[in-house]
């Protein structure tokens, strides 16, 4: 066999690997997504923080969501990149933007020969969206991606929206109220301030909620699809948030490993800037109910046997922290309860 052959076969066999392995995280991605049955619901709570106001009526139409927060093998898979601090391929991904999680969603939809739901410019194809903006790009950089359009009849992947991820974390019409995502005992169900250790844990090793979705409360911040804003007053269906220029902030939901209790509760709110990156905010994917679209599976499997609770560890006084980055990415940052703190500021009263 000479030289050229050679490389052919060494090149076939090459792509042959790849596939297979594209196959496979589409496979273990598609076979993670948990049927939410839409509904009414209250989003919302009295009592607590003022940007949880008011209580308001919901209805939410059906969809899909991952019973897990996206694997570090997963998004490697998709991008080619991970850039978390804390390595481990069934750890959450962490260090991700509102950006990177477009991107993720995207890629992924087209591996899986689905819709993408996301677009850029006129374009669903990442490839062509450009160099996704950081903390130091230029607010025109910024203005571009911020302007990304949804394709609510696109069967891809995304991100949930907010009301969809409050509807979820109460698990849906199975709902058993509780204070967290399956528990009102956050031990049980989180890898917060009290449990964690100071570090992200695989997913699925906490007990799960009625949805049979982990980690819903704490391990890492969650993105959602909307712009933060002010709760209407009215009753809605399937809202998307706010416009861009109220905040400029968008959505984080469930907690993380640096949280204290207060802060993983189901309705708690907390926002971030779309170019923020941190050791402790990732996300999970939803899909949408389309017409003529593929099904997947009505419910994730739980484990017969779930993680032993954890004894409960008091709440500590809360801190807020800065969620500064520096310019470089050189210094690994954690996000914060800034809805604890200004969340409400420049919103009306």
């Amino acid at each position: 066999m000479n030289l050229k052959k050679i490389t052919a076969c060494a090149a076939v066999m090459c792509a042959g690997f790849v596939f297979a392995q594209d196959y496979d995280v589409v496979k273990a991605v598609s076979e993670k997504m948990s049927a939410v049955e839409g509904s009414v619901f209250d989003m919302g709570s009295t009592g607590n923080e003022k940007n949880e106001l008011p209580v308001h009526k919901v209805t939410v139409s059906s969809f899909y969501i991952s019973s897990t927060e996206v694997t570090q093998k997963e998004y490697e898979a998709v991008t080619g990149e991970n850039l978390s601090a804390n390595k481990g391929e069934n750890l959450p991904v962490e260090e991700v933007s509102w950006y990177d999680a477009l991107v993720f969603c995207n890629k992924l939809s087209i591996m899986s020969s689905l819709t993408p739901v996301y677009s850029i410019n006129g374009t669903t194809d990442p490839e062509k969206w450009g160099a996704i903006p950081r903390i130091d790009s230029s607010d025109e950089e910024k203005s571009v991606w911020n302007k990304a359009a949804l394709n609510p009849l696109a069967d891809g992947y995304r991100l949930p929206t907010e009301a969809e991820w409050e509807f979820a974390a109460k698990g849906g019409i199975k709902d058993t109220p509780s204070i967290y995502s399956g528990s009102s005992t956050s031990a049980f169900v989180a890898w917060n301030a009290s449990t964690s250790g100071d570090a992200t844990h695989d997913v699925a090793k906490k007990n799960a909620n009625e949805l049979g979705l982990y980690d819903m409360t704490g391990n890492v911040w969650e993105w959602c699809w909307d712009w933060y804003g002010n709760y209407p007053k009215e009753d809605v269906k399937d809202p998307l948030g706010e416009k861009e220029e109220v905040t400029g902030r968008k959505i984080r939901r469930g907690g993380s490993i640096k949280s204290a209790d207060v802060f993983c509760r189901n309705e708690n709110r907390a926002t971030s800037v779309p170019e923020l990156r941190g050791v402790d905010l990732g996300f999970r994917v939803a899909r949408s109910v389309v017409s003529g679209a593929p099904a997947v599976s009505a419910s994730a499997s739980v484990p017969a046997e779930s993680a032993a609770p954890e004894a409960a560890v008091p709440v500590s006084e809360i801190v807020p922290v800065s969620e500064e980055l520096s310019a470089s990415d050189a210094v690994y940052a954690s996000v914060e309860e800034d809805a604890f703190i200004d969340d409400t500021a420049g919103l009306s009263k």
